[in-house]
């Protein structure tokens, strides 16, 4: 087994043990609440001001685990990011040898930013944990099947599971809920980006990546520059595959069109959207 096997194996499982806490204790006709599997695990629970220090931290102190959520990246408790972060301390306790280092001493208690901002493994794993608990597999697909193609459909399960729009838009990515290529853009430049299946079987597989090359008057730029926000929540523009994908040329046969939808994420920069116009390759 190649260690790339070996890695989807060790998330296959960790999927499995999400989904597995998910059914324990969440009804089928209601999302998932980590304060309740926190409480129900006798692991207390804080929030408080700590700067841009973390999102949240799981610690181990005199045989008992804490979590402290932080406000001022997290805004409220009940928000979708304060609970994806809070499903993602619940990783870290869940998964067994995260739990077990915070046990030992062997790794201290280590600040964490959720929703895919982190390259480290362990924290990426905690994510991948926070994702298939509040938004189970077979729950979600059958969700995605009832909502609009792009950002409304986005946001309609990011109100129906309580999650973050970060995390919802990746899982319907990966979930092939549309035809999606999402780019996620920091502040300052370019950040990440996830490919639908058909998308990065249909050849579409690099993006462009330079902040300054992004038309103003796209919905891309428009979310950058800030401007005033539609009535729907979020941009949208006409937009080619040539403008987004290097190696597609103006004109041949793979410039389909394609819809660009962007929305912006407060302080942690903007989210792009891109499918195909006629919803499908």
């Amino acid at each position: 087994m190649t260690s790339e096997q070996e890695r989807q194996r060790r998330l296959d499982d960790i999927a499995d043990l999400a989904e597995g806490v998910s059914d324990e204790y969440t009804k089928a006709s209601q999302r998932t609440e980590p304060e309740a599997i926190i409480a129900a695990k006798k692991i207390t629970l804080s929030f408080g001001d700590y700067a841009d220090a973390f999102d949240g931290l799981l610690e181990h102190k005199n045989g008992a685990f804490h979590i402290y959520g932080n406000l001022h990246r997290l805004k409220s408790r009940e928000s979708g990011r304060a609970r994806f972060t809070l499903a993602h301390e619940l990783g870290h306790f869940f998964i067994d040898d995260h739990r077990r280092e915070l046990q030992s001493g062997r790794t201290p208690s280590h600040p964490s930013f959720s929703d895919y901002q982190s390259k480290n493994p362990v924290e990426q794993e905690a994510d991948h944990f926070a994702s298939h608990l509040l938004m189970p597999l077979v729950r979600f697909a059958k969700a995605g099947k009832r909502v609009a193609i792009g950002l409304e459909g986005v946001l309609a399960l990011r109100d129906t599971f309580g999650t973050s729009i970060t995390s919802t838009a990746i899982r319907c990515t990966k979930l092939e809920v549309g035809p999606y290529t999402l780019i996620k853009w920091s502040p300052d430049d370019f950040e990440w980006k996830w490919f639908s299946p058909s998308t990065f079987a249909a050849g579409y597989r690099a993006v462009m990546k330079t902040k300054a090359n992004i038309p103003r008057d796209s919905a891309t730029g428009k979310a950058m520059a800030g401007d005033t926000l539609p009535e729907k929540g979020f941009f949208q523009s006409g937009t080619s595959a040539s403008a987004w994908f290097p190696g597609i040329w103006a004109g041949t046969q793979r410039d389909v069109l394609f819809i660009e939808q962007a929305i912006l994420l407060g302080e942690f920069g903007v989210l792009t959207l891109l499918f195909p116009e006629q919803r499908k390759f």
